[in-house]
C-alpha cells in the first residue's frame, strides 16, 4: 500500500464519526452502525477498519460477482487482502472442477492454518459452508522444505509415493513428481507452480519454482510446503477456519426501498457476523460463538 493510501486511511480513522465507531468496535461495544455507506465506499471503510484493528477480518459477500468487484476495489487500499473463491462442483457429468480454484483455496486455507495468511479475507456466504479439509489436517499434512537443510532424497520419494503422488518422467499436473539424478520435481496440490528441489548428497542445495511449459526456473525459494495429504479431505467447512476473535463483515444486497435481502441459499448457516454491511448501513455485531447464525 502506498504512502498516500495509508495517509488517507489514517485520516479517515481519526475523523468523526468514524473514530467514535472504531473505538466502539475495539471495545467490543456491539452493535455498532455506520449509516449511509454507499456501495463504492464500502471497500475503503473496510480497509480503514483493517488498518485500525489488527484482528483477522473476514468479508462475506452475497455473490461471486460482488466478491470480485469488492476485492478489486479493496486491493487499491489494502494490497495484502486475500481472495478465497467458492469451490466449483461439477454441474455437468464428466466435467471436472477447475484445479486452479481448488489449489487457490487449499493454499489460502493452509496459510490460515499456519497463521501466516493475510489478516483480511474476502469470500462469499456460500463458500463459508462449503466442504474443506478438517481443521488441523493441512498443518499436519504439510512437509516443510528448507533450502540448506538436510533431507534424505529416498525418504522424500517414499513420502511422496505414500501420499499418492504419481511418479512420471516429466511433471505436467498436480499430484505428480519426477526424478532426474539429484533433482526432484514436485507439483504439490496447493501450489500455482511446481517445485524443483536440487540435492547435494542429503543437503537441499536449491529450491526453485519452474514453468510447466518451458521447464525453466521462474524464481528461487528459501522455503516451500508440499501437501502430502488432506487435499481431498472434506471433513470440515471453511467457516471452521474463522477464529473466535475474528471480525466478520457481511455485505448485503438491498431491495428497492433499502431493505436488505437475504444472501445465498437458506441452507447455508455460517456464524453470526461481527459486522453487517448493507448498501446504506454498516452494522456491527458481537460474535457470540461458532454455533450462532446470521439473522
Amino acid at each position: 500500500m502506498g504512502k498516500n493510501n495509508a495517509e488517507f486511511l489514517r485520516l479517515a480513522a481519526v475523523a468523526e464519526p468514524i473514530e467514535h465507531k472504531l473505538r466502539q468496535i475495539g471495545a467490543g461495544n456491539f452493535p455498532v452502525s455506520f449509516s449511509h455507506v454507499i456501495e463504492s465506499a464500502q471497500p475503503f471503510l473496510v480497509a480503514t477498519i483493517a488498518e485500525h484493528d489488527r484482528r483477522s477480518i473476514w468479508v462475506i459477500c452475497p455473490t461471486v460477482r460482488a466478491q470480485e468487484l469488492f476485492f478489486e476495489s479493496l486491493s487499491n487500499w489494502n494490497s495484502n487482502a486475500s481472495f478465497l473463491p467458492e469451490a466449483e462442483f461439477a454441474a455437468v457429468e464428466n466435467i471436472l472442477p477447475d484445479p486452479e480454484i481448488a489449489a487457490e483455496r487449499l493454499a489460502l486455507l493452509s496459510k490460515i492454518e499456519k497463521e501466516n495468511a493475510s489478516k483480511l479475507v474476502v469470500t462469499t456466504r456460500a463458500a463459508l459452508d462449503q466442504p474443506a479439509p478438517s481443521r488441523g489436517m493441512l498443518r499436519s499434512a504439510s512437509l516443510e522444505i528448507q533450502r540448506g537443510s538436510n533431507m534424505a532424497m529416498p525418504a522424500l520419494l517414499s513420502a511422496l509415493s505414500g501420499a499418492g503422488y504419481e511418479r512420471v518422467a516429466q511433471v505436467t499436473t498436480r499430484g505428480q513428481f519426477a526424478v532426474r539424478g539429484g533433482i526432484v520435481d514436485i507439483f504439490s496440490w496447493q501450489t500455482s507452480l511446481p517445485l524443483r528441489i536440487e540435492f547435494y548428497g542429503d543437503e537441499i542445495e536449491s529450491l526453485r519454482e519452474f514453468d510447466l511449459d518451458t521447464q525453466t526456473s521462474v524464481r528461487t525459494r528459501e522455503q516451500a510446503s508440499v501437501l502430502l495429504s488432506a487435499a481431498d479431505n472434506t471433513g470440515g467447512r471453511v467457516r471452521d477456519y474463522i477464529t473466535q476473535d475474528s471480525l466478520l463483515i457481511e455485505l448485503e444486497p438491498a431491495l428497492e426501498g433499502g431493505a436488505p435481502t437475504p444472501a445465498g441459499s437458506q441452507e447455508f448457516a455460517p456464524p453470526r457476523p461481527a459486522f453487517r454491511l448493507a448498501r446504506e448501513t454498516f452494522r456491527c455485531r458481537a460474535r457470540d460463538g461458532r454455533q450462532d447464525r446470521f439473522r
